[in-house]
């Protein structure tokens, strides 16, 4: 019975070429550790993703190790250190419970995301929308509102008069 699940559960998860995942992971260390944003960004989109030239990327920034390609970040758009923006999720795979997830991921011009945020596959981050350091989002962020907290919660939406909290 577990092998039936092992193979049904492999069935479903990624199956990338290795060229891919090689030049993928070869490409990505540079991008962690340049000391120019533009440089960073560019190594990024030589991975596939669609990284805008005005993008900043901080260092340590993970899109998507096996889809760059499903990373989106648009003009202006900022993505600070030790984020990661996913396009795949394999966990209902590997558990033999599900089918891998594979979804574009997309963070919208003018938006901030904070130090060490997770961005989780298929989620848009709206035009000026703020992402708070330490944050996990899972659904849509709206333009123009602030997020923060595991999973993400909205603190400041557009045409709120309410300060942030701290």
């Amino acid at each position: 019975m577990n092998q039936v699940r092992e193979r049904e559960s492999a069935i479903h998860r990624a199956r990338r070429p290795l060229s891919i995942r090689i030049r993928s992971t070869l490409l990505l260390l540079p991008a962690w550790y340049l000391p120019a944003s533009a440089l960073r960004a560019a190594f990024h989109r030589w991975r596939g993703a669609h990284v805008a030239r005005s993008a900043e990327i901080g260092y340590f920034v993970i899109l998507d190790n096996l889809y760059p390609e499903k990373v989106f970040i648009e003009d202006r758009a900022t993505i600070s250190a030790r984020t990661t923006i996913l396009a795949h999720d394999e966990s209902m795979a590997y558990t033999g419970q599900g089918a891998e997830v594979l979804a574009e991921t997309r963070i919208a011009a003018g938006a901030f995301v904070g130090v060490h945020c997770v961005i989780l596959p298929g989620v848009t981050v709206g035009e000026r929308a703020v992402v708070g350091a330490g944050s996990v989002v899972t659904k849509d962020v709206a333009p123009e509102s602030v997020v923060a907290g595991v999973p993400a919660r909205v603190i400041r939406s557009k045409g709120s008069t309410a300060e942030p909290r701290p």
